[in-house]
């Protein structure tokens, strides 16, 4: 029996700003399995140019409140474009650091035939963990950016199959994320049948229903847990740590005094997507 999965909104974003329009219209996902929802993808009935910006989604961007980050899906006869926009910095760092993949199945379901690694992602050791604002801490995110932006993975279709090679090599494939501003903005332009002009696809045609899914790896929380708390100022974290400030939470934590460092969350989600038919 199918039962309600979450409320899902439409937003629109205007030079980067997210602006909540005063008349939502409100659609309503489904579950189809566990963690599993549909979702349809729209005709692209205007240009998409892949970026790293929102400008093309406005008004095709769907809010999942779970996760906390907005999805966009378009297709023509040739391609598909997707978009996730996250301004939550555990999930923008997560994405960064961490890798992220998306899958598709062609068959509709939750099989992981053909995916896409990008960024691939960095050593945690490269990357600073510090909860800040500021403009050192925005900084060293660009330089990450930079440095992980270089190659993808075409994942598939065996289970160990995997090939790496630099972005502009994957041919067909249109991929792009900026972080600035407080957001993290990725679009990906797929083809949906291969050829051999396009060797890597989804392999479906307009019209179909296929499986996605996003997918960041899981957190090693313990490991991740130590270097947050080396980091912190002073050291201060572990139990009986430099300048004997006592444990976890008797210390200062990233989020303020008394209170433990934030831990990021990771994303794993499926949809089911009803790819918009030829007009």
């Amino acid at each position: 029996m199918k039962k309600q999965f979450k409320i899902l909104k439409n937003i629109f974003y205007i030079k980067k700003v997210p602006i909540l329009s005063s008349i939502l219209l409100i659609s309503i996902f489904v579950l189809v399995g566990c963690e599993t929802f549909e979702l349809n993808s729209e005709w692209r009935d205007r240009e998409i140019i892949v970026d790293g910006r929102n400008n093309d989604w406005l008004g095709s961007m769907m809010y999942i409140e779970d996760e906390n980050i907005s999805v966009g899906l378009l297709n023509d006869e040739s391609f598909m474009y997707f978009c996730m926009i996250a301004e939550n910095p555990l999930i923008r760092t997560q994405v960064m650091r961490r890798s992220f993949t998306l899958w598709f199945d062609p068959e509709g379901g939750k099989k992981k035939t053909f995916g896409i690694r990008f960024p691939i992602g960095m050593q945690m050791r490269d990357a600073p963990m510090r909860r800040s604002d500021d403009e050192q801490n925005r900084e060293e995110f660009r330089e990450i950016s930079k440095r992980a932006l270089t190659e993808l993975e075409i994942l598939g279709p065996g289970e160990e199959e995997q090939k790496r090679m630099p972005v502009a090599e994957a041919k067909g494939i249109d991929i792009r994320i900026e972080a600035s501003s407080g957001m993290l903005v990725y679009e990906l332009k797929v083809p949906l049948q291969s050829s051999e002009e396009y060797p890597y696809a989804i392999g479906a045609k307009p019209g179909a229903s296929i499986g996605l899914g996003l997918e960041t790896p899981k957190i090693d929380r313990g490991a991740m847990r130590e270097r947050m708390d080396d980091r912190m100022p002073g050291g201060i974290g572990r139990g009986g740590g430099r300048g004997g400030m006592g444990g976890r939470t008797g210390g200062i934590g990233m989020r303020g005094e008394g209170r433990s460092p934030q831990m990021p969350k990771e994303i794993k989600l499926w949809a089911i997507v009803q790819l918009a038919p030829i007009k």
